[in-house]
């Protein structure tokens, strides 16, 4: 066995001396997430709903930073405020639940609920970092059940759109 290189070419015919059979690029990349997708994977209840969690989490950053550009030109009083705050939470809940759940997959309802609660247990618990509180869960009970019936609700309605479909 000789210690050439992959460039370097032989002697005697000028060829390469060792071309890969197939390189493996973007199609291989493709098939086999394909493949993995087929076998199941990444279709958990409990990724699902994290991955939700994710996308509510990023809508609700989004939203608070445009409320917070429009703020500076409008002078909303503490209730306009307050409300705009939970229509920013629902549609984040919405947006959350869409990517949680399957139509027409069964136990639709529980996961939707599930990734209501997470995502207002995660709000909650950055609330409270950032205010430098101590979590108490009890103060807080109202939200976390609006996450609750809210995600509950909204996988009801898209599983029964879905399932029209």
């Amino acid at each position: 066995m000789d210690s050439r290189t992959i460039g370097e070419k032989t002697a005697k015919t000028g060829t390469d001396a060792f071309i890969p059979r197939r390189e493996r690029g973007l199609d291989s990349f493709t098939r086999s997430m394909r493949r993995g997708l087929r076998r199941g994977r990444g279709k958990g209840a409990l990724g699902a709903v994290l991955r939700g969690v994710l996308v509510g989490a990023a809508i609700t950053v989004v939203g608070v930073a445009v409320f917070a550009l429009a703020l500076m030109w409008w002078d909303a009083g503490d209730r306009a405020v307050t409300a705009i705050n939970q229509v920013i939470k629902f549609v984040a809940i919405l947006a959350a639940v869409t990517t949680a759940t399957d139509g027409g997959q069964s136990g639709g309802m529980m996961r939707g609920a599930a990734t209501g609660l997470a995502y207002m247990a995660l709000g909650v618990a950055c609330y409270c970092l950032l205010m430098g509180q101590g979590v108490r869960f009890t103060a807080y009970l109202a939200d976390l059940g609006m996450g609750i019936a809210a995600g509950g609700l909204f996988a009801m309605i898209l599983g029964g759109r879905k399932a029209e479909a």
